[in-house]
């Protein structure tokens, strides 16, 4: 919500700018007008382009971490039947020297 409050204010001081050169301004500081709208439309742009990257990335960092919770996951599996079956082992020997 933030970003998106953020990226709405930065193009309504774009367009703002923009036509308060375009009626207002005359002459040489017409110039300056529209250097200043480019200027913070060009700040808009990037804006949009890095609020698209971050989200990319975080979505990217997301997946690693459920990656590493399903192998941490699974190595546990492993290692819980690796004792199983060491258990199964001993009780194994256990009954053969018994009998």
């Amino acid at each position: 919500m933030k970003k998106l409050l953020y990226g709405f204010s930065l193009f309504a001081l774009c367009l703002a700018l923009g036509y308060l050169s375009y009626t207002y301004l005359s002459g040489k500081f017409e110039l300056i007008g529209v250097f200043l709208s480019g200027f913070c439309f060009g700040i808009f742009l990037m804006f949009l382009k890095l609020n698209v990257k971050n989200d990319k990335i975080n979505l990217y960092k997301r997946e690693l971490e459920k990656e590493s919770v399903v192998s941490d996951e699974s190595s546990a599996r492993v290692k819980v039947l690796e004792s199983k079956i060491q258990v199964l082992e001993k009780a194994l020997e256990n009954a053969i020297k018994s009998k």
